[in-house]
């Protein structure tokens, strides 16, 4: 299981892109932080379990949100 705080600097850079512009793919996300799209598809689905973000399906798409009251 992914812990966040074990990838303290990427889940930070997550939730800064997702409060700056909400509701992006994971494909988007990926892009914008240099990571392995699998890797990232992964490890927000273990973010959102932990209660960091939460997706929405619109469409085909998965689309990330911050979860509202994280910091």
């Amino acid at each position: 299981m992914i812990v966040a705080e074990e990838y303290g600097d990427l889940t930070a850079k997550i939730i800064k892109l997702l409060e700056s512009d909400p509701g992006q793919t994971v494909k988007d996300l990926a892009r914008r932080l240099g990571v392995n799209r699998t890797f990232l598809a992964g490890y927000l689905k273990a973010l959102e379990s932990q209660g960091y973000v939460k997706s929405k399906r619109i469409g085909p798409a998965k689309v990330y949100f911050k979860r509202v009251g994280e910091k």
